[in-house]
């Protein structure tokens, strides 16, 4: 699935992604969800994922079905393990899941994924409040039942937790031990509440913790963390999840609302690109072919532009990382993250001082702001200054 000592960043990929998808370098890992997947008229999105990266991932989105928002989703509800396709609004429970039910739903689930092309096969996952829950017998008990179908395909267990139900160390310790059995290839960790941007210390300890707790039995790849992402591999995780664009984070309403990443999808939406500089938008269309705009609005094309340069990026910086010997990690990652501080700092300094010249190309969104004001006309960083 993964060599020894890589470390992997995998889009979380959705269908506004295609263009950018074709035009980035090859990636190391990407993930779709299988509501996309199986989307008869995403097949050439599914194929161009598959084509460009070593591992695909599709997720079942299992977790979904435990909340009633899926209900009024007919691309969730159609999905062939769904348990809206026999009851209208039914949801699933953890006593409902016999032995012979788990299997049916585990082959189904499996079916799914070897149709859609993944390389990996991850268990029927579900949202585990706490660690007394019913769900995660459950969850653990699916993990060792993909473990027997999946034959030798690798087999993925994804932990779903909520970050308030970590905080204490005898919680962690005890989603570790539960999941400590299941014979897994890859721990996909998703902490529920957890905001990159919000995160206290505390939170921050509590995430690295099980995470290394976990890491004891199988490699580890925490989603929806953003750029912490790149803190938890300095921490020993083998890569992260996450999307192309902004901050994350992962509330439960998602679960409820079939959300993949608020912060990322409000820039999949041409309305929300109008935040950009129009100047940006313009650069884009100089260099795209005339075919390639028509009836595209220009927001349409710079959205296309950064996210292929962010998903190059980030794909170089895990690569990076993990090129590192593990003991330099953290030092390296800290004085990177101080080196991007200074630069903020002095560029608020530069921008306070009214008789400094801010040297060309050294601020490009302070020029662009600039510019906006009436001053001269910013730099563009070709790439880069996207």
């Amino acid at each position: 699935m993964f060599e020894s000592g890589e470390s992997i960043y995998a889009p979380l990929l959705l269908s506004a992604d295609e263009d950018a998808v074709d035009e980035c370098s090859g990636l190391d890992a990407a993930i779709i969800p299988a509501t996309v997947a199986m989307n008869p008229r995403m097949e050439r999105f599914r194929q161009r994922a598959r084509d460009k990266s070593r591992t695909l991932i599709v997720d079942p989105r299992s977790a979904m079905f435990q909340f009633e928002g899926y209900m009024s989703m007919e691309d969730v509800r159609s999905l062939p393990y769904s348990p809206g396709l026999s009851t209208l609004g039914a949801l699933w429970t953890p006593e409902q899941f016999t032995r012979e039910f788990r299997a049916a739903t585990a082959r189904q689930v499996l079916q799914v994924q070897q149709h859609l092309g993944a390389d990996v096969a991850i268990a029927p996952y579900f949202f585990v409040a706490t660690p007394d829950h019913a769900w995660l017998e459950v969850a653990v008990e699916f993990g060792r039942e993909m473990r027997v179908l999946a034959g030798r395909l690798p087999v993925a267990v994804a932990v779903c937790v909520d970050i308030d139900a970590i905080l204490p160390s005898l919680a962690r310790e005890r989603f570790a031990d539960a999941f400590s059995n299941v014979d897994a290839d890859l721990f996909m960790l998703t902490v529920i509440n957890f905001d990159e941007l919000e995160a206290t210390p505390e939170e921050a300890r509590a995430v690295l913790d099980l995470l290394n707790r976990l890491a004891q039995f199988a490699p580890v790849m925490p989603q929806y963390v953003g750029r912490f992402g790149l803190t938890a591999i300095a921490h020993g995780a083998i890569g992260y999840a996450g999307g192309a664009l902004e901050l994350e984070s992962h509330p439960q309403r998602y679960l409820r609302e079939g959300l993949i990443n608020l912060h990322s999808d409000a820039h999949y939406l041409d309305v929300a690109m109008m935040r950009l500089p129009v100047r940006l938008a313009a650069a884009v269309t100089e260099v795209v072919p005339e075919a390639d705009t028509v009836g595209r609005p220009p927001t349409w094309l710079v959205r296309r532009r950064r996210i292929r340069h962010a998903l190059n990026a980030k794909t170089s910086e895990a690569r990076w990382l993990g090129a590192l010997a593990p003991a330099e990690r953290r030092g390296t990652l800290e004085t990177r993250f101080a080196g991007a501080l200074s630069h903020c700092v002095a560029a608020a300094d530069a921008l306070a001082d009214a008789t400094e010249e801010l040297g060309r190309g050294r601020y490009h969104y302070l020029e662009v702001l600039r510019e906006l004001l009436g001053g001269p006309e910013a730099e563009l960083l070709g790439g880069a200054g996207f």
